[in-house]
Parts: C-alpha cells; sequence; structure tokens
C-alpha cells in the first residue's frame, strides 16, 4: 500500500511538481499490485486563508465560474498526467490545505476521488483493512491525516505523531503529510490475552510515517510573472523537499498459536 499526496500542481508551466517521479513511482507500485491512499494537496490552488479572503471578496457568479474552471483544470491536468492508471485502486484519500471549493459545495478533492472512485476521507479518516484467506479473524487498522504545523527537522512529523499514538490504542500505523518530511519508526507495544486458565503476553508494532511529497521547493529559472523570483520555500532559505513516498507491507503471518499481520515500510 502507498502513500500518495503534496504534489500542489499548478500546471504544466509552473514546474513546481516532480511530474517524472510522481509517475515512476505510480508505474512501479501498479506493477507490484499496490493500492493507494491519498494525503492531501493534490492541486496547488488556494489555501485556507485564501478561500477566506475569496468568500468575503462578493464576486460576481461569472467571476466565481471562471475560478471554478481554473481549478477544475488543474484537478483534471494532474488525474490526466499521473492518476489515471489508478483508478479504482484507492482505499480513500483525504483533503489537503491546498484545494477550490467550488459553487456547488463539493471541492476539488472531492472531484477527485469521483475520478478515481475512490472514498473521500473528509479530514481525517481510519481505513481498515480484512484478509479473507486466513483461518482466523484478522485485520489492520490505518490512521491517515493530511497534517499540520510545520517543522524543519526530519523527524518533525515522526514526533507529533508519536505523541498522537499513545492515545490510539487499536491503529496500527499512523501517518501523515503536510511538511513533505519521509520517514518511518516502529512502537512498541504490549498486549494480553486472556485465557481459561492463564494469561498471554504479546507483541505489538505500530508505525508512525511521514508520507514525503511530490512538490519541489527549489526550481531552475523560477519566475514570479517576469521577475525571476522562487516560490515561499526559496524566499524562506527552507529545506530542499523530499521527492517521494513510502510504502507499506502489510503480510499475515502465522506462530505456533495465531495469525497477525506484519507490518514493514519501505522508504
Amino acid at each position: 500500500m502507498c502513500y500518495l499526496g503534496d504534489f500542489q500542481w499548478a500546471g504544466k508551466r509552473a514546474h513546481g511538481t516532480a511530474l517524472s517521479a510522481l509517475k515512476d513511482k505510480i508505474a512501479e507500485e501498479m506493477e507490484r499490485g499496490a493500492y493507494f491512499v491519498g494525503m492531501g494537496d493534490y492541486i496547488d490552488f488556494l489555501s485556507p486563508s485564501n478561500r477566506q479572503r475569496l468568500r468575503s471578496a462578493a464576486l460576481y457568479d461569472t467571476a466565481e465560474d471562471v475560478i471554478d474552471e481554473k481549478s477544475m483544470e488543474l484537478t483534471h491536468e494532474i488525474f490526466d498526467l499521473a492518476l489515471k492508471p489508478t483508478i479504482g485502486r484507492w482505499l480513500g484519500m483525504v483533503e489537503g490545505h491546498h484545494f477550490a471549493q467550488l459553487k456547488d459545495g463539493s471541492t476539488t478533492d472531492m472531484r477527485l476521488c469521483e475520478m478515481l472512485k475512490a472514498p473521500f476521507l473528509g479530514t481525517c479518516g481510519l481505513i481498515r483493512i480484512n484478509f479473507k484467506r486466513v483461518t482466523s479473524k484478522l485485520g489492520v487498522t490505518l490512521w491517515v491525516h493530511h497534517g499540520c504545523g510545520n517543522g524543519q527537522s526530519s523527524y518533525y512529523p515522526l514526533a507529533r505523531l508519536e505523541s498522537f499514538a499513545s492515545s490510539q490504542e487499536t491503529v496500527d500505523a499512523f501517518a501523515i503529510g503536510h511538511t513533505t518530511k519521509m520517514g518511518a519508526v516502529p512502537l512498541n507495544r504490549m498486549g494480553y490475552k486472556w485465557g481459561p486458565q492463564h494469561g498471554k503476553a504479546y507483541h505489538r508494532k505500530t508505525y508512525v510515517i511521514g508520507t514525503g511529497g511530490y512538490s519541489r521547493a527549489y526550481v531552475e529559472g523560477a519566475k514570479q510573472g517576469r521577475v525571476p523570483r522562487g516560490g515561499y520555500a526559496e524566499v524562506g532559505m527552507m529545506k530542499p523537499a523530499i521527492i517521494g513516498s513510502p510504502t507499506l507491507i502489510i503480510r499475515p503471518v502465522r506462530d505456533a498459536e495465531t495469525v497477525y499481520p506484519d507490518l514493514k515500510v519501505e522508504v
């Protein structure tokens, strides 16, 4: 299962999305029969503060129509250029910070989900995966959020998730995007099973995962209008963004007494 998000597609002339890397990752995962989870920020359109200002602008209907058309143009472009081969292979997609709220009340994230036949999970999602071809009941629970806040360190999303994960007892993997940091750390937990005569302690592994992204922080020849000028990451002297995304491998393993899910993350 592959996490995909933080493309921030702004059009072919913007060159802010590592499109080739995204397409290569999708081709690699499709070859191995993977499913996908969407982490948000699929297009680089309006931020929350931009949407607030736009709502207060009292625009004419025709102006709102033009904005809707442009936002959907970007949505169709990233679908056609990269995501189309993944139709029907999505476990779910959460919304990010960057999207457009359309006149009919839906969002560009929701429309992209319709194109990909993917469940739209909203702000935060829980995904349950059940294995059918095992003799005992077995499943894995995934917690997914686009993410919030910011941190320059590479372990920022993992530290944030580790704190949150302590309040969730039955989740097997936690994942956030947003900061384009990529990494995975297993957390060790103890559980207990009680039989008619004695109990048994067992070990359970839970992962916290930063899901990377495909948004380029530094673009050669970048311009704003006619002015040679980089984007906010370059202007703010931020670290180069991680290009890529992790894959979560889940397989049933049998021991002497039971079948349990073994999790491994490839980054």
